[in-house]
């Protein structure tokens, strides 16, 4: 069974505010990848940090905590509320998953991809003469773009919460955004001061992007086939 939200941060379900980001902090510097860490449990705390911060989504997210462990607690002569309860409960979950791949999923892969995609002609292009003004000034063009995408990405995947059931495919997502922004930054860096190391980490940070893309495709059948 998957740890709740609570439990990511390593509190209790009466946590307050002030104890939610307190233990948020400390974890984050604990498991940072720059300190060591494992990126799925960072990614983990992350999540689990974007849905206890926001008060509304805390609220929601409350509402049916509290609603799953009131399930747990009917005596065995409900049995048969239990089983309709539980086909409910299973409808409602498989059209969360639906909505969440429809609505947050599928848009704010396509953004990726609109990044990705062009980026093998672009640095082509200035590989002709990186030092040539209006090549350079296409390529900041393409970089430019390319952030305020990944800008609606990042809001786009902020508006609602992952399913608990697809939470690996959520992990991913936010992996895979975070790489390319990670990497539409090297690449900013390269044109300012035309360092061949920035360009590479860019590069290398949209290949490990496409990578996660590819193994999202593949979760994806997996869950809606």
């Amino acid at each position: 069974m998957n740890k709740n939200l609570y439990q990511e941060l390593d509190l209790k379900e009466n946590a307050t505010q002030g104890e939610i980001k307190s233990s948020y902090r400390r974890l984050v510097k604990k498991h940072h990848p720059d300190a060591g860490g494992e990126k799925e449990r960072f990614l983990s705390i992350q999540v689990a940090w974007e849905t206890l911060n926001d008060p509304f989504k805390k609220e929601q997210y409350d509402k049916t905590l509290f609603s799953s462990k009131q399930s747990f607690n009917f005596n065995n002569d409900n049995w048969k509320e239990k089983v309709n309860l539980n086909k409910y409960s299973s409808i409602t979950k498989d059209n969360e998953v639906k909505d969440w791949i429809k609505n947050i999923y599928n848009p704010t892969n396509r953004f990726i991809s609109q990044i990705i995609k062009p980026l093998s002609q672009e640095i082509k292009e200035l590989s002709a003469d990186p030092y040539d003004e209006e090549l350079m000034d296409n390529f900041c063009h393409y970089i430019n773009l390319s952030q305020k995408k990944i800008e609606k990405v990042d809001k786009l995947y902020k508006s609602a919460s992952v399913p608990n059931s697809i939470s690996s495919l959520g992990l991913d997502l936010y992996h895979c955004f975070s790489q390319v922004k990670d990497a539409l930054s090297e690449l900013e860096k390269y044109t300012q001061g035309y360092v061949d190391d920035y360009l590479f980490d860019g590069k290398e940070m949209m290949k490990e992007a496409k990578r996660i893309q590819l193994k999202m495709a593949y979760d994806k059948k997996s869950i809606i086939s």
